[in-house]
């Protein structure tokens, strides 16, 4: 791993709550890093990095955080996580670790399950590092008993990307699941179970998802890329990533608002601290992450 220059000091948020009658866990997959330039876009960055750790090749570290949705009649898989299957090549460029039990299925045990007690695995989109673990070393799925869900136009992506897209899709990630007919698509908007859909926004890739779980007591969203870290959620703060930063801005700026107005439940993807919080306005009026 790289060198590591002092970032500011972050209190962990919560690794598991309850919502309704969902118990909601955030898992541990891998620790990775990427360019820090391209996570912040047109942020300058003197901003940028006085808000998180910034490695010594300018590269940021991330986490990839799985997050299990469990009632006792289903147990539900919100993205798998980038897994075990790398070479040393790609390790060495990512800087990909599994230390301190990163590991999805080992994670996924800790929290009292087994991989085939998953009932249902949500993909929002189809990149490496959010769908890596859904198959193991093997080549075949973790999951074999789980419905797996994603955009139609994320599985077409994935398995024949075109030269934009080449770079953030492996085909053998989604393969073995079609082969195993374990895999259903959508378009739009689909209720996965009641009070549980996918919403294909797009943006960062084609067909990115925001999944919504709602209950009485209220609302839980995962936002992938849409909002990777607690740092993305100023509204501005758009990846240089992003295939289509103006659908992003479109997106984030009619989603954050209605998940900070109605104190919705926020699940982060690439925060190493804080995978739990609250979108809400600081004195600045600017949208911002307080985390539970």
């Amino acid at each position: 791993m790289p060198k590591e220059i002092a970032g500011p000091e972050v209190t962990p948020g919560a690794r598991e709550t309850q919502l309704g009658e969902w118990r909601i866990v955030a898992l541990k997959d891998a620790s990775f890093a990427l360019d820090g330039g391209a996570m912040f876009g047109v942020v300058p960055r003197v901003m940028w990095e006085r808000l998180t750790k910034v490695n010594s090749d300018h590269t940021v570290p991330l986490a990839t955080t799985p997050y299990l949705l469990d009632n006792g009649t289903y147990r539900v898989l919100i993205e798998p996580g980038m897994g075990l299957r790398w070479g040393e090549k790609q390790t060495a460029m990512f800087h990909i670790s599994h230390d301190e039990g990163h590991e999805l299925v080992t994670s996924l045990r800790a929290a009292g399950v087994e991989p085939e007690e998953i009932t249902h695995c949500l993909m929002s989109h189809c990149h490496w590092d959010h769908i890596g673990a859904a198959c193991g070393a093997d080549g075949l799925p973790v999951f074999p008993k789980a419905q797996h869900w994603c955009p139609q136009s994320e599985r077409d992506a994935a398995l024949h990307p075109d030269h934009l897209r080449r770079a953030s899709y492996r085909k053998e990630d989604l393969q073995p699941i079609i082969e195993a007919n374990l895999l259903q698509t959508f378009e739009g908007e689909t209720e996965i179970l009641p009070g549980l859909k996918m919403v294909e926004l797009g943006g960062h890739s084609d067909g990115i998802s925001l999944v919504i779980l709602e209950t009485a007591e209220g609302k839980a969203a995962f936002w992938a890329d849409i909002v990777p870290t607690s740092n993305h959620v100023h509204l501005p703060f758009i990846m240089a990533y992003d295939m289509n930063a103006a659908l992003s801005w479109e997106v984030r700026t009619k989603w954050i608002p209605l998940a900070a107005e109605e104190g919705w439940l926020n699940l982060l993807y690439h925060d190493l601290d804080q995978p739990m919080g609250r979108f809400v306005v600081d004195a600045k009026k600017r949208y911002t992450f307080a985390a539970i």
